[in-house]
């Protein structure tokens, strides 16, 4: 076989045009040129780090942010704070009260029972001015000082089986012996059946007297400012 015909013979096995002169490379009889086009390209192997890189990668974004559950996660001990371990805020103390003394209600109240007495004839009581019935049963009876001034506020009650009018008449008398002076009479009060007031002293001082009928007998009634010097 010609040149011509070793050429065609070779264009029609390999699909590939033979360039060049024609040569023999080895047993085969290859041309080089051939040899060197036609010859399939060997395939790079990959690596195996490189495709697990990859896997991990794709790994992760399928996981991302929107499906990563954190409920499991545990926090660090130093973001834990007991009870204990909790800052406190401070409370100040409550200020103690002003100590004001007692109030001058029960100031004069204490006073007051301090110069009273029930059933019994209190201390200091102006009984020669004020005297008491024979068969008098003390109901309260009171004799309270007024400030630094001689002058006391006085009260008597009592129970007696003298009539209204003889109760008039015996403190009338002893009233205006010591310079009393009886003003007008006037109308009683409903159940009030006898009623009188003495002024001594320009009107500073002054004793009312009222008598009323209970169950059968009398209760006198007696109050009045007198000064304790006279």
């Amino acid at each position: 076989m010609d040149d011509g015909g070793a050429r065609t013979c070779l264009w029609m096995k390999w699909a590939f045009h033979p360039v060049g002169p024609f040569h023999v490379s080895g047993r085969h009889g290859i041309p080089w040129s051939m040899a060197t086009v036609a010859s399939p390209t060997p395939r790079r192997r990959r690596r195996p780090g490189v495709l697990a890189a990859c896997i991990t990668a794709l790994t992760l974004v399928a996981c991302g942010p929107a499906g990563t559950d954190t409920g499991d996660a545990e926090l660090p001990d130093e973001a834990v704070l007991t009870a204990a371990q909790a800052p406190r805020a401070e409370v100040p103390d409550a200020p103690e009260p002003e100590d004001t003394g007692a109030p001058a209600d029960v100031e004069e109240l204490t006073a007051a029972d301090s110069h009273a007495e029930v059933g019994d004839l209190v201390a200091g009581f102006p009984v020669e001015l004020l005297p008491l019935p024979g068969d008098a049963v003390l109901l309260v009876t009171s004799a309270v000082p007024v400030g630094s001034a001689e002058v006391q506020e006085v009260s008597l009650n009592l129970r007696t089986g003298l009539a209204a009018e003889d109760v008039m008449e015996l403190y009338r008398g002893t009233l205006l012996e010591a310079g009393f002076e009886e003003a007008p009479a006037v109308e009683p009060a409903e159940q009030v059946v006898a009623e009188t007031l003495f002024t001594r002293s320009g009107g500073d001082e002054l004793v009312s007297i009222g008598v009323l009928d209970v169950d059968g007998g009398r209760t006198v009634t007696i109050g009045g400012r007198v000064h304790t010097g006279q």
